[in-house]
């Protein structure tokens, strides 16, 4: 149906176009241009990836495998309450 409507749109433009004298055809352009554009910017605000590209946290995935990150960021974790432990004893101190 939908293929359908959009060949039934095009055949309507196609004839309204060839209604027109040949200056004009320049000025018709230049608006669909516009329109284009204007679209493209809008689904840039609403989606800021092409649809072509991948996510990229999915793109990343399995990038780390190996490198135990989740023990690396455990441990700075620690580090950190540690530190933090210090200066709270030395502030009172």
């Amino acid at each position: 149906m939908e293929e359908e409507l959009n060949r039934h749109t095009e055949q309507k433009v196609i004839e309204k176009l060839k209604l027109l004298d040949p200056e004009q055809i320049p000025e018709v352009y230049d608006f669909i241009e516009r329109l284009a554009e204007k679209g493209r910017k809008k689904q840039e605000m609403i989606s800021p990836t092409p649809k072509n590209q991948k996510d990229p946290i999915h793109a990343l995935r399995g990038r780390g495998k190996g490198e135990r990150l989740v023990e690396r960021l455990l441990q700075s974790r620690r580090e950190d309450r540690n530190r933090d432990e210090r200066r709270r004893t030395d502030i009172r101190t």
